[in-house]
């Protein structure tokens, strides 16, 4: 008797307990009235709670979408608490801060409007279930993102090389027009020379006995640009010599003008032969911006590493004259006539 007695009792109070939790539950979830955003909005200050679900979040912003409005946007703040609730009958919370706030998840938010009619959460409390739910719905979410950023990359890359080609095809259009053209007075040349008289037959032995010295070059001058030890920056002296040195080539017939970049045995020879090359590519730099003479009349640079050294390299005087490069203009006997 005693027994049924305590049970009974037991019964009672945990049953008092339940339908206590229960009432402060509903309470909790149960939202006071809220104005219709759509018809007029709420007045600053004015307290409201929400059910919702957030459908953006950008920084300390998210954009809930209610039975009552399709966009509300609610401002976070560091002393927002976001809250989730679950286990039995919602009586497990778990304080998870703003940042577990994601798109996708359904939420009760409590706080007021500011003058702006945005409401500004104080607190935000949701289910472990939705989380759940949001957290699925991010997975896979973020997979297509990323497909379509790939996406995205690839026509930027693919916008580049078409760019780059119809660049390239535009050139190839000028050269091709340029070569018309050069044929062109390759052709009015033949003509004339194919109207030759009896007169001409004197200057036409002496252009075949130029022909037969075409791989014969006569050299017309050279000028020559020293640089430090290490370095292959051309200074400005030599830049401006160089200069005036290169346009003495412009109206010599046939002129060619070869670059030779050397070092001094100092160092490595991989070392050198890079100096070398970089000397010699310096200079003909120089002489293309010039513009005293057509890229085809300039041979391909030649890095000679440490040949042909010119000064004693037990000397710094010496070392300084082998680190240089010689610009030289040679002139085809064959064209020029120079073999006459």
């Amino acid at each position: 008797m005693k027994t049924q007695h305590r049970f009974g009792t037991i019964c009672g109070v945990v049953m008092a307990f339940a339908l206590s939790a229960a009432a402060i539950h509903a309470q909790e979830t149960t939202p006071p009235p809220v104005r219709d955003s759509a018809t007029a909005p709420a007045p600053s200050g004015q307290r409201a709670t929400i059910d919702g679900m957030i459908v953006a979040r950008n920084g300390s912003e998210m954009t809930v979408k209610t039975g009552d409005s399709p966009r509300l946007t609610v401002v976070l703040s560091d002393s927002t608490k976001a809250t989730e609730t679950g286990g039995f009958l919602g009586w497990s919370r778990k304080d998870l801060g703003v940042t577990a706030l994601v798109p996708g998840l359904a939420v009760k938010v409590d706080g007021s409007y500011d003058a702006d009619h945005k409401l500004i959460a104080q607190k935000v409390v949701f289910s472990r279930s939705s989380m759940k739910v949001a957290k699925q719905v991010e997975a896979g979410i973020n997979p297509t993102n990323e497909k379509v950023a790939a996406a995205e990359d690839a026509i930027r890359t693919n916008q580049k090389n078409i760019e780059t080609a119809q660049a390239g095809v535009d050139a190839n259009t000028k050269d091709i027009a340029q070569a018309r053209t050069d044929l062109d007075a390759t052709t009015a040349a033949t003509n004339a020379n194919t109207q030759a008289t009896a007169e001409n037959k004197t200057a036409i032995a002496q252009a075949n006995t130029r022909f037969g010295t075409l791989d014969s070059y006569e050299s017309k001058g050279d000028f020559t640009v020293n640089f430090a030890n290490g370095r292959a920056t051309v200074n400005p002296k030599d830049k401006d010599q160089l200069a005036e040195f290169v346009k003495t080539a412009a109206d010599l017939p046939g002129a060619m003008i070869e670059v030779q970049g050397y070092a001094s045995t100092t160092g490595s020879a991989a070392l050198n032969q890079r100096l070398s090359a970089e000397r010699a590519e310096a200079v003909i730099s120089i002489i293309q911006q010039t513009g005293a003479v057509p890229l085809t009349r300039i041979l391909a640079p030649a890095a000679m590493g440490t040949t042909d050294q010119v000064g004693d390299n037990h000397t710094r005087s010496g070392q300084a004259q082998n680190r240089r490069v010689v610009v030289t203009i040679l002139v085809n006997k064959g064209i020029a006539g120079a073999g006459e």
